[in-house]
């Protein structure tokens, strides 16, 4: 049951984050919750079932979103397999442990992005894309993921006991 939950809540927030965050512009970027939400509860929940969460979340993103298809599914899946694979080695309880993963998964997802837009579409200039990509996007969801994680610790601690 927990497991649905999550992957509706993950949904829920595809459907936010391209409803209603990608009008809002910040140093002229969109922050990603879904990358945010990814990292935390990939911290406190199994490999395997956290990467099939990943995986699924990427789709629903990716058939949103259009684009190169598999490509959203691909990072999420990465980034909360990854994550999770080294959570025991990881200090889940700190702000900063927090802000640093979600910097590194916004970088991966930036980088990732960065080179299968730019080969395809061509759009923006390579200095553009590498100084949202590498400085603006992952310090912005870093931020968020602060502010995100204190609001909702709580709740976030219970996917531990679980």
């Amino acid at each position: 049951m927990k497991k649905v939950l999550l992957c509706l809540l993950g949904i829920l927030l595809v459907v936010i984050e391209n409803s209603i965050t990608n009008y809002i512009d910040l140093f002229g970027v969109s922050f990603n919750i879904v990358i945010v939400y990814m990292t935390i509860i990939a911290l406190y929940t199994d490999e395997l079932e956290v990467g099939i969460i990943g995986a699924i979340i990427g789709i629903v993103k990716d058939i949103t979103i259009g684009g190169i298809f598999g490509v959203n599914a691909l990072i999420l899946f990465a980034v909360s397999y990854g994550i999770s694979h080294l959570k025991d080695k990881i200090y889940k309880e700190s702000r900063i442990t927090i802000f640093a993963l979600v910097f590194i998964t916004s970088l991966f997802d930036s980088m990732v992005n960065i080179a299968t837009v730019s080969l395809v579409y061509n759009s923006y200039g390579i200095m553009n894309l590498i100084l949202k990509g590498v400085l603006i996007i992952p310090l912005v969801n870093g931020i968020l993921s602060i502010l995100l994680y204190s609001i909702s610790k709580k709740s976030i601690l219970k996917l531990k006991e679980d």
